[in-house]
């Protein structure tokens, strides 16, 4: 059960008044491909909705390198862990895969929707238990899953969420390298294409550019969040 990406979306858990109240203090903002939305060291000035679009939040490897996190697609909020924590400064980096919209609730605004609607640190409450749920889950993968298995359940949570469906599997358009699937799995990059070219070679996935395949086989035999 992969986390790369999940459809939560506390915000349209709220009851149709408080979800409209939110909406009124939304500003929009739109990112271009590879833009910077909120760079580590950032001080936090909000909490935001993907609108449209997809970002990934990055975080920090020792000597430099970044890795990919998680993606955010269209209805996930985020940055609200830094808000409720009272972070002085985001610890992760955040940019736009593809062309992007993404709403933002701006510091004041949140916490004066917070206070006046008891639904929302209630509904809140809810995204915080299931991340460290998520998160216990994604050790026990790394502990007990094979790669390759890990490697199919990544790429089929993505293609659930972010893919079209055709007769013979699921396709989706990302730039989503062998590097990022690496990091995200904290494995080397040489792993990762030795098993990728494996599922390609029988046909269960295939890619090309941006573009990547998913064979039913997979997509029936997997499971996501």
């Amino acid at each position: 059960m992969s986390v790369i990406i999940t459809p939560q979306n506390w915000i349209a858990e709220l009851p149709d008044p408080v979800r409209t109240r939110v909406a009124e203090r939304m500003k929009f903002i739109d990112l271009a491909s590879g833009e910077v939305l909120k760079q580590a060291g950032d001080k936090p000035d909000g909490m935001f909705q993907v609108q449209s679009g997809y970002l990934r939040l990055l975080g920090l490897h020792p000597d430099g390198r970044q890795h990919l996190i998680l993606l955010y697609g269209p209805g996930n909020p985020f940055c609200e862990t830094t808000m409720v924590s009272r972070r002085a400064y985001h610890v992760h980096t955040t940019s736009a895969l593809v062309a992007t919209r993404v709403g933002r609730v701006d510091t004041e605004d949140f916490w004066d929707l917070y206070y006046s609607h008891p639904e929302i640190p209630e509904a809140l409450c809810r995204k915080f238990a299931s991340s460290i749920s998520w998160a216990f889950q994604t050790r026990e993968l790394q502990v007990t899953s094979k790669l390759r298995s890990r490697i199919v359940d990544m790429l089929v949570t993505i293609a659930k969420h972010a893919g079209q469906e055709r007769a013979s599997g699921i396709t989706f358009e990302l730039p989503i390298s062998h590097t990022d699937i690496a990091e995200h799995l904290d494995v080397t990059r040489q792993a990762v294409q030795r098993e990728c070219s494996f599922l390609s070679q029988a046909k269960l996935i295939q890619r090309s550019g941006d573009q990547w395949f998913i064979s039913n086989t997979l997509a029936k035999g997997h499971s996501s969040t």
